[in-house]
């Protein structure tokens, strides 16, 4: 068996049921699937609190290879997230998480074009429910 086979073997094993992130720098790190899906989840629910969570498994994808973060948030979602609460009254918040760890509230009120928008995409099961402009 040549060397690159043997090496890609090993990689694949060090994946296992985890991911593996590829660094900016070269370095290779391994996140397994529950502690990913645990600080997603925690990051987007500190959305509401209006911090952020130290993570190092966001901190290393912010570091990763356009392509490694590229697969990252095609199979985890979004390490810049938005979260929504929609008021009775027609209101929208939103808290999007910003690619340093900043939180952003921004707050719409009932009868806004933009909040018009954010409930009717809640309505059809969160389709469009985006902010305008960025990748989610």
């Amino acid at each position: 068996m040549a060397l690159r086979d043997r090496l890609r073997r090993l990689m694949k094993e060090a994946e296992g049921d985890g991911f593996l992130l590829r660094l900016s720098d070269g370095s290779v790190k391994v996140f397994d699937e529950m502690s990913i899906q645990k600080e997603m989840f925690l990051a987007k629910m500190d959305l509401f609190r209006e911090t952020s969570i130290h993570s190092e498994v966001l901190d290393d994808v912010r570091r990763a290879t356009p392509e490694s973060r590229r697969a990252f948030e095609e199979r985890y979602g979004s390490i810049t997230p938005t979260s929504h609460v929609i008021g009775r009254d027609g209101w929208v918040e939103a808290y999007t998480l910003h690619e340093g760890g900043r939180v952003e509230k921004a707050f719409h009120v009932a009868g806004s074009q933009e909040a018009e928008r954010l409930r009717d995409a809640a309505r059809r099961g969160g389709q469009d429910a985006r902010v305008p402009g960025k990748e989610q």
